[in-house]
């Protein structure tokens, strides 16, 4: 299980992400708003340790969090859309050279310069940032609450959420 969480947590992380791994929890915290490599990161032996870190030390609650899909093998866990080192899988790693899972193919992938505000950025634009873009059109088929969820953490104001959630 995977949780994110966009939130001005202090002076530099932007969102905070649990992971559940084999024996504990990590708790991935990102200086940027785009989908990334994690800045640093925690480890607690529960996710109930893990989100009672969260809310004292970051302020937030149960409810703030977005439960995400879990990666497919060899992804990097600290990502949103699956994600990976190019030729992991075959045993050649190629380090520093990522690719992403995109319309059911592998594509080679750059971070983008750091994201630290959605000011000036569209809706699509926010969605495509974050990595949140095929979470998003699952939940408006599968569950409008999370759909709501995933806008309201963008920054979307509601009044312009219930057009869109239709």
């Amino acid at each position: 299980m995977r949780k994110v969480v966009f939130q001005n947590i202090d002076e530099k992380t932007k969102k905070l992400m649990l992971c559940q791994a084999e024996g504990g929890v990590y708790l991935f915290g990102y200086y940027s708003l785009q989908d990334s490599s994690a800045d640093w990161d925690h480890f607690s032996y529960t996710m109930e340790d893990a989100m009672e870190c969260c809310f004292e030390e970051y302020g937030v609650n149960r409810e703030d969090w977005i439960i995400i899909e879990d990666q497919p093998k060899n992804c990097q866990q600290d990502f949103i859309i699956p994600t990976k080192i190019k030729g992991r899988e075959d045993g050649n790693p190629v380090f520093g050279q990522l690719q992403q899972f995109i319309k059911g193919q592998w594509v080679d992938y750059e971070i983008p310069a750091k994201c630290i505000s959605f000011d000036g950025l569209t809706g699509d634009q926010r969605l495509l940032t974050t990595g949140l873009v095929f979470e998003y059109e699952k939940a408006l088929i599968e569950d409008k609450e999370k759909a709501i969820k995933i806008l309201t953490a963008l920054n979307f104001e509601r009044p312009s959420i219930d057009p869109i959630i239709g």
